[in-house]
């Protein structure tokens, strides 16, 4: 990852304090990644790194848009995404309470700077929303594309009837 150099923080010669590292995320940085959702983006990362004397909190707030696919019609669009996410950096010898934290990283005490990349990518897929659809219009109908929206009602009203359904019913009414 000698391509992404610039995503590694030098803490070794930072004063303790907070200190602010701005990003700017598109398409190259998710080609050095193999199973990335995202291929294209305009991102943007605000990373703080509140540095103490043997800790680092960093905190990811991460915005803009990601190219998806809609789930309703099918067709691209910019899917807009946001996210805070906080990681703790120890430094020293990995601690048995922390071993299953998710939220806590242990570096040697011999490293001077720390890659976020890998962070940085698993925190936009976490900002990814479950479902992915293209925002409502403001007057209220969907932003999809209205043809294929007429498609999808007719395919599902002619395959609406289930079989075991219609049984049911007729002993219903009966």
């Amino acid at each position: 990852m000698k391509e992404l150099r610039e995503y590694i923080i030098p803490f070794l010669g930072l004063k303790n304090g907070v200190h602010h590292f701005n990003y700017e995320i598109d398409t190259t940085f998710f080609t050095h990644f193999e199973a990335s959702l995202v291929h294209e983006s305009k991102l943007f990362a605000d990373v703080t790194l509140d540095k103490k004397e043997r800790l680092f909190i960093l905190n990811f707030d991460i915005s803009g848009t990601i190219k998806a696919e809609c789930d309703r019609c099918g067709q691209e669009f910019d899917m807009p995404i946001h996210g805070n996410h906080s990681i703790f950096v120890k430094i020293g010898d990995k601690r048995e309470e922390d071993e299953n934290n998710e939220e806590v990283i242990w570096i040697d005490e011999v490293e001077s700077s720390l890659n976020i990349a890998e962070m940085l990518y698993e925190f936009i897929h976490l900002s990814i929303p479950i479902k992915k659809n293209h925002l409502d219009n403001p007057d209220g109908t969907a932003g999809c594309d209205p043809e294929i929206l007429k498609h999808i009602g007719e395919h599902q009203e002619a395959n609406n009837i289930d079989p075991r359904w219609e049984i049911l019913n007729k002993l219903n009414k009966n």
